[in-house]
């Protein structure tokens, strides 16, 4: 029997549906054609399509032979078997008119045969009596034909068996297509297929919690499934199983480690170190961690879970940024060295000014109150200078400390 593995090439015409129209004259197998049926449906169901389309679809050989054609209209009911309604495209050779059957053939094939015994007999036992021929003739001719059905009864099964499979997967495949997913799977345990395989189903379609509940042991699966979404797609997974309660304890724990680990709450994920139970979750938070400078609990983390290729780069993050605080440091005292230069050549260029207008008034001040003026002018100098000697003292200190600074910078290995 054949299912249609081999592939033949499609021509969809009288349509303007654009799915076909982009699939047309290509090579497709059988169960390729009812997939693109059974997408185009399901579409053209959630669009509400009210008006009734149509495709005509043909399907022809490698030599240009039409093999079928088929007048198919659009949409049908959702659950619509269309493996039945197109059964007629799973043929592979054009109908031809007085076709041999199997029978035909085998009952030819068994008379030559026969006929080649009796000559055999007649040739080489010629003493043997006619009805002894006939007993060993007709016994040949029974164990043949046993034969022959056991071997067709045999490809007759196995050919049923691949359709029923094919017929199978067609249901499941409508069915998960329409969003229906407690449906596949109650179709897939009818099918005896394996637990392993209906969690993989609700997996692929984010259906996380109806994993959990096919399989409480496919926690790890879940997870691993939540970690390659992105992070607004894992927290709305996460906070799904959380409010499900279809956790453990332990693996509740679990959930909320990941939680944190979206959200950066560095304080739960240092409380709860001992609580990762994963490499996985164990690298991701210690990356969390040297990313926020957190090292100390970055080399906790890494005595449960070791991971050297973290480790050598958690020391190096930590190396860098202390030889960072120092230059850091250097720069800042190198700022406040310059500042205060300026500050003292600001005084300096003020006692200058003041110098300036004593000699001034020394020189022209010709009124009765000059003794005074001059006095007040010195005092304003004396001051200038307690600050410049303030001044000075702070631009000694800020240049002792920046010395040390730049020493414990090129000390640094």
């Amino acid at each position: 029997m054949n299912l249609g593995t081999k592939k033949s090439y499609y021509v969809f015409s009288k349509t303007d549906i654009k799915k076909f129209e982009e699939e047309n004259n290509k090579p497709l197998e059988y169960i390729d054609l009812i997939k693109l049926v059974i997408d185009t449906n399901s579409e053209l169901l959630k669009l509400y399509e009210l008006n009734t389309k149509s495709v005509e679809i043909s399907k022809f050989n490698k030599n240009d032979s039409l093999i079928h054609s088929q007048l198919l209209k659009l949409p049908l009911e959702a659950d619509t078997d269309f493996d039945k309604i197109l059964v007629n495209f799973n043929e592979t050779k054009p109908p031809k008119i007085g076709k041999a059957t199997k029978v035909d053939k085998a009952t030819k094939d068994l008379t030559v045969i026969n006929d080649k015994a009796n000559y055999i007999e007649r040739k080489d036992f010629e003493k043997i009596s006619i009805k002894k021929i006939s007993i060993i003739g007709f016994s040949f001719m029974t164990v043949f034909i046993i034969v022959i059905g056991f071997v067709l009864n045999q490809s007759i099964n196995r050919g049923n068996s691949e359709q029923e499979k094919l017929s199978q997967e067609l249901i499941i495949t409508q069915l998960e297509t329409s969003g229906k997913y407690d449906k596949v799977a109650q179709k897939m345990k009818e099918f005896d297929y394996p637990k392993k395989d209906i969690v993989n189903m609700y997996l692929e379609n984010g259906q996380f919690v109806n994993a959990l509940k096919a399989d409480k042991k496919a926690f790890t699966s879940v997870l691993d499934k939540i970690d390659t979404m992105n992070n607004k797609e894992q927290q709305e997974a996460l906070n799904e199983l959380k409010k499900a309660n279809v956790t453990s304890k332990k693996e509740s724990i679990s959930l909320d480690l990941r939680l944190a680990l979206l959200n950066k709450d560095i304080d739960f994920l240092k409380k709860n170190i001992k609580s990762v139970d994963s490499q996985a979750l164990s690298d991701r938070i210690v990356k969390l961690f040297i990313d926020e400078k957190e090292y100390a609990s970055a080399n906790e983390q890494l005595k449960f879970f070791a991971n050297k290729a973290l480790d050598k780069q958690a020391k190096q993050a930590e190396h860098d940024d202390k030889k960072q605080a120092l230059t850091n440091k250097v720069n800042e005292l190198k700022k406040a060295v310059s500042d205060t230069q300026k500050q003292l050549d600001g005084k300096n260029t003020q006692l200058s000014d003041l110098h300036k207008q004593l000699d001034d008034l020394n020189k022209n001040d010709k009124s009765p109150d000059k003794g005074k003026h001059v006095d007040d002018k010195n005092k304003e100098i004396d001051n200038a200078n307690k600050d410049k000697n303030k001044i000075s003292d702070i631009l000694k200190d800020q240049q002792g400390k920046e010395k040390e600074a730049q020493k414990a910078v090129d000390d640094f290995k």
